[in-house]
């Protein structure tokens, strides 16, 4: 089975891609190579322009930076020949067939944190084993050089899109549920991730989108920032804590990792105009396309002001959806 599998994520633009599509059809002229999705979250819309553009993909979180190594940088089937040369033809069924493995001696930091094994529901004990032997593994067999960079993004990028629906939460890992969801009790399962080929050099970037844009100049920037005071990070810490694989210490009922260096000022009611005049101010691209709700901690009238004192003579287009 292979598709585009999607995570559960506060803002996705999955049904806002027509949409975002129709609105550049009426500026754009044809000439236009490369698109940067700057506050990329699940890579929704980058990876749908992949088939017009050169895709450059950003984030801060390490999970969205991890999900566009897989499928926008990556630009074809993956062989892992050096699984093969193993003995291991599927990586991810033998992932999956060997999850269950009862002689695992490896580590237990995701069960230990995450399972009632540790006074916590997010995950069932198996599940929160799974994850402990498929992590493990990915890791051994990148020490190894088992497997490409692109071949290790991939595997954890599955991993990852894998764990939002065995998750006992409502939508975010804010809490978990005190009673076991039925999504909960079901077995962890690896899923291919779908990787088109544009035949382009795309990029995937892990850094501050408002610095980031200071070294570069595209056709079309995307910005899709946070619009309410809820941080990405402590929303998606779990997740977060899987791909970066660093095994920190949590604290709290909700079992989270210092994220501070992670908080983002467009979710900060004080700090979002300020931080959204510099990037704007800042960024190089003949076309701007911003999403934003109306009821987020930036005034409206106070957004459309902002974007007109940077834009050609002016003049913007407000699309309402």
């Amino acid at each position: 089975m292979k598709g585009d599998v999607n995570l559960r994520f506060i803002g996705s633009k999955q049904l806002l891609v027509e949409n975002i599509e129709n609105l550049l059809s009426k500026h754009t002229n044809g000439s236009e190579e490369t698109f940067l999705d700057l506050f990329a979250g699940t890579n929704i819309v980058g990876n749908y322009f992949k088939k017009d553009f050169t895709v450059y993909s950003n984030d801060l979180l390490y999970f969205s930076y991890v999900n566009a190594r897989a499928i926008i940088e990556n630009n074809k089937e993956l062989s892992f020949d050096g699984l093969q040369h193993n003995g291991i033809v599927d990586p991810i069924l033998y992932l999956q067939k060997n999850a269950d493995r009862m002689d695992f001696t490896g580590s237990h930091y995701y069960e230990e944190a995450y399972t009632p094994t540790g006074d916590s529901m997010y995950l069932t004990v198996e599940n929160g084993k799974r994850i402990d032997y498929i992590r493990e593994t990915i890791e051994l067999w990148k020490n190894k050089m088992w497997i490409t960079e692109g071949e290790y993004f991939y595997l954890l990028s599955s991993l990852i899109e894998a764990i939002p629906f065995v998750s006992n939460i409502t939508g975010t890992y804010g809490a978990y549920l005190k009673h076991w969801d039925k999504r909960a009790l079901k077995d962890l399962e690896l899923i291919p991730l779908e990787v088109k080929d544009n035949k382009k050099e795309n990029k995937a970037f892990n850094e501050d989108a408002n610095e980031l844009i200071k070294r570069l100049d595209v056709d079309i920037a995307y910005i899709d920032t946070p619009y309410n005071n809820r941080q990405y990070a402590s929303n998606y810490h779990l997740l977060e804590n899987v791909a970066r694989n660093d095994k920190p210490s949590l604290s709290g009922k909700t079992k989270i990792f210092d994220w501070s260096n992670l908080r983002s000022d467009y979710a900060m009611k004080r700090k979002a105009l300020n931080a959204m005049d510099d990037l704007i101010s800042n960024i190089s691209a003949t076309h701007i396309v911003l999403s934003y709700n109306d009821e987020g901690i930036i005034p409206i009238n106070e957004l459309t002001n902002l974007m007109k004192r940077y834009s050609f003579k002016g003049v913007i287009d407000i699309e309402h959806i």
